[in-house]
């Protein structure tokens, strides 16, 4: 048996890991191959290609890295033409994956795509797509199941891995003595994103807007994981307002770095639902090129961008897009947590709520799909 299943980015091998790992232990003599990080990899996946080369966002973004793309693409068809698997699954990454998908498909190929495309927020037009090119779609969020029916296709909650992995009632301390932060103090966390592009336009922004609290008299430390060893010379061109701020520089450990700080800076994405989990008063951010703006705010449907904002479909956490996020927006979304308690009390059990609502064992879940699928 081969299982082809790739994912584009680090947030996709986060998904990606318990998967692999247990489609090894399912199906030991299988042949696991495809795109993978670090996490994929060591559960078992042979990565034919490096996943660094498909996490790009952004219309221009994409374009300046389209050649690259473009001949990954056609190298994975060709190898999957000649050593054709029997199933393909298609983490998120959906711009690359569905083609890929509609072609194997078309080749008698069963096809998952793990983590619905936002087509209920923008771009609806896409579910005829996303119909053609799979068998199913596997779900994170719990209204999703209903929206793909509504359009006759099937797709199946499965919840989200890491809200079984992470405990319902906070446990900061122990975090906290696993990275040796100091234990009296406030820690504010900066997750800028795992891409060059974002690093270069989030980054700055948000260890701006932290001085500013320290120049009105806040006291806190600050934290930054770094999300692959790549980014580490781009960081480095922001040293003096590093170091202006004395942060705490971590290799990797984002999930540790979220249970054990007080508040997070973070880019819209998939770590917004992380932070969620751990429950996190947080400031979400994002920016990309001028022409990617124009492109998509006409076909945005949703009044929400960040996760939990879009699973609450209410404004839970503070959103600062484009223009909207500066150094000193940033600093009075922040600010409000720092003066009113009770709204972080507030929020903390929102999110709880919304924690238990996503656990529904998530790995077990996809491998049953895929079981159903193989047998069919």
């Amino acid at each position: 048996m081969r299982i082809a299943i790739v994912a584009g980015e680090l947030s996709g091998d986060q998904l990606g890991q318990g998967i692999v790992a247990l489609l090894k232990k399912q199906y030991p003599h299988a042949i696991i191959e495809g795109i993978g990080g670090p996490g994929m990899i060591k559960a078992g996946l042979t990565s034919l290609y490096p996943i660094e080369t498909l996490s790009v966002m952004g219309v221009v973004e994409v374009l300046k890295h389209l050649p690259a793309i473009l001949k990954l693409r056609h190298g994975l068809l060709k190898h999957f033409r000649i050593h054709q698997p029997d199933i393909y699954i298609g983490i998120d990454a959906p711009d690359f994956n569905l083609p890929v998908e509609l072609k194997l498909k078309k080749q008698g190929v069963k096809t998952i795509h793990y983590v619905s495309p936002s087509v209920w927020a923008w771009r609806e037009s896409r579910i005829k797509k996303i119909k053609k090119a799979t068998d199913v779609v596997l779900a994170i969020l719990p209204f999703e199941e209903a929206f793909y029916a509504r359009h006759g296709h099937k797709a199946v909650f499965v919840g989200h891995p890491l809200a079984n992995k992470v405990a319902l009632e906070e446990d900061q301390r122990s975090a906290q003595t696993a990275l040796q932060l100091d234990q009296n103090s406030k820690w504010v966390a900066l997750l800028p994103g795992s891409r060059a592009q974002e690093i270069s336009r989030l980054l700055p922004l948000f260890l701006e807007s932290l001085i500013q609290l320290k120049n009105k008299g806040y006291e806190f430390k600050v934290v930054l994981p770094v999300a692959k060893s790549s980014l580490y010379s781009l960081i480095d061109t922001h040293q003096a307002l590093i170091q202006k701020l004395d942060v705490k520089v971590i290799d990797q450990k984002a999930h540790q770095v979220l249970q054990a700080c007080d508040y997070v800076l973070l880019a819209s994405g998939t770590a917004t639902l992380e932070a969620m989990l751990y429950k996190k008063p947080m400031v979400v951010g994002y920016k990309v090129a001028k022409l990617t703006e124009v492109l998509v705010k006409k076909m945005i449907k949703t009044p929400y961008f960040s996760l939990p904002n879009i699973i609450a479909k209410e404004a839970l956490v503070p959103e600062l897009i484009q223009s909207d996020l500066t150094a000193n927006s940033c600093a009075k979304a922040l600010q409000q947590y720092f003066d009113y308690p009770e709204k972080v009390s507030s929020l903390k059990q929102r999110f709880y709520q919304l924690h238990h609502c996503l656990i529904q064992d998530a790995d077990h879940k996809v491998v049953a799909e895929v079981e159903k699928l193989l047998n069919s």
